[in-house]
């Protein structure tokens, strides 16, 4: 059949990301026989012509819509990018009576209401690259897609969940406009397993993808990378795993290949601090990594507790330390104003982020609350929201004990005092056009680096 897959994201900050789960679905449809296209929404100045042209020119049997996100994750300055997909499915519903399937990691969070909302005739919930084959044979053969795992078809009963894809394999990144993204992104998308075992509280890694781990052979990610550089000319690439570094074993493995197969390829990955020893940074950096973002969350010890986080404060400033020995940029994610948060938690984390001198810290004020995770019953219990809520729109976690006027004057403070400090919601050293401006330079990687070499921190006041 003629498939045309769309990626429905526009969103571009901090910086465009390739549409890698719509590359994965490509890639399965294709060794099922199926004639597959893309078209990449992010990069379209004109939609209604872009998809009026794409579909005079390969009129498709079925069209696939990707929805990677619900929101942009940010407090205060949340975006919804609903209304944006309610667009895009009208646009289509106008230039093609092929029947509409959506998926993606946004559709998934909250499939039955978004089914009900919005335009669709089919969902396919989860890692997709089975069930959309699945559903394309069903549409093909005209049977009803009933009854097969993780597909959910509108206005029917009995949904039955997905199940964990037992492996997975390369995508077919040749769908992607790699060169763009890398233009405009400053980096290519790779990931090397799935599954999250761990259990912070807001985190929705194991919904999507399931808690079992999952890894793709070292021999078969070396050789994706050396394709992507030798066929699109990559030579930054960010590793889009939910922890790099765990296990510990397959990232000395996939390391020591890289270097053995003298892949010469810069990187940058999200790791956990409690696996990050002296050992493990030293082989990233022998690999190629230019730098690590750690996803602390949390610089108290009571917040560290009440995110789940499964390490102590004294791992974070190990792992700083590490970064710090093996000369290589590290960035601290917080997540403020979760259960439990006050001043004397914020103070605690702000002290150690003193101490420890990384090279940037990423402030992310309040945490979404997404369906599913122990956060939801939180904020139930605490009437923050309903339970009825469906929480398509962005719906943030703030501690009563704090509140969002204090928290947010108390980043700001903090934010302002501080070289390095990046505030997404407040727009503290960022800002769409600031990040514009760096890429014109042809930088790789993610921008962070540069936040702490700045003179002063620089603020854009909030619309």
């Amino acid at each position: 059949m003629r498939i045309l897959l769309i990626s429905a994201n526009r969103e571009r900050m901090p910086y465009p990301v390739a549409p890698l789960g719509l590359a994965y679905i490509a890639k399965a449809l294709k060794q099922s026989g199926h004639d597959v296209r893309a078209i990449d929404l992010c990069f379209s100045a004109a939609i209604e012509d872009d998809v009026m042209q794409i579909a005079a020119d390969f009129p498709p049997e079925v069209i696939g819509i990707s929805l990677r996100n619900l929101d942009n994750l940010t407090y205060p300055s949340s975006i919804s990018y609903l209304p944006e997909l309610e667009e895009t499915v009208a646009i289509v519903r106008c230039h093609t009576s092929a029947p509409l399937v959506i998926g993606g990691s946004g559709f998934s969070l909250a499939p039955i209401p978004l089914m009900q909302r919005v335009d669709l005739d089919f969902g396919v919930v989860g890692e997709g690259e089975e069930s959309m084959v699945q559903l394309v044979r069903r549409l093909e053969q005209g049977a009803s897609p009933q009854g097969i795992p993780g597909v959910l078809s509108k206005g029917e009963d009995g949904f039955i969940p997905p199940l964990p894809l037992a492996s997975f394999h390369a995508p077919d990144q040749g769908i992607l406009d790699t060169a763009r993204y890398l233009q405009e992104g400053g980096m290519a998308n790779l990931q090397t397993k799935r599954g999250c075992p761990f259990d912070c509280i807001y985190c929705t890694y194991p919904l999507l993808e399931g808690k079992r781990v999952r890894k793709r052979a070292v021999a078969e990610v070396v050789q994706e990378i050396k394709d992507l550089q030798a066929e699109q000319g990559v030579d930054y690439i960010y590793f889009v795993d939910d922890i790099f570094n765990y296990p510990q074993d397959y990232t000395a493995a996939l390391c020591q290949e890289m270097i053995t197969q003298e892949v010469a390829v810069k990187w940058t990955a999200f790791v956990n601090p409690r696996f990050l020893t002296a050992e493990i940074i030293a082989l990233m950096a022998k690999a190629g990594c230019q730098g690590l973002e750690l996803g602390i969350d949390a610089g108290s010890a009571k917040m560290l507790r009440a995110y789940g986080k499964g390490f102590e404060k004294e791992d974070i400033a190990r792992a700083s330390e590490h970064c710090q020995e093996a000369g290589l940029p590290f960035a601290l994610y917080l997540l403020l104003g979760g259960p439990g948060e006050d001043e004397a938690t914020l103070q605690e984390s702000f002290a150690l982020m003193d101490c420890l001198s990384p090279t940037a810290v990423i402030v992310m004020q309040g945490i979404r609350i997404y369906p599913h995770t122990a956060l939801q019953e939180v904020a139930v219990q605490e009437g923050i929201i309903a339970r009825d809520d469906d929480l398509l729109e962005p719906r943030f976690y703030i501690s009563p004990l704090i509140g969002s006027e204090r928290l947010i004057e108390t980043i700001t403070e903090a934010a302002m005092a501080r070289r390095g400090w990046i505030v997404p919601g407040l727009e503290i050293n960022i800002s769409p056009p600031l990040m514009e401006g760096m890429r014109k330079f042809g930088l790789r990687g993610p921008l962070w680096e540069l936040a702490g070499r700045m003179k002063r921190p620089r603020m854009r006041p909030l619309r």
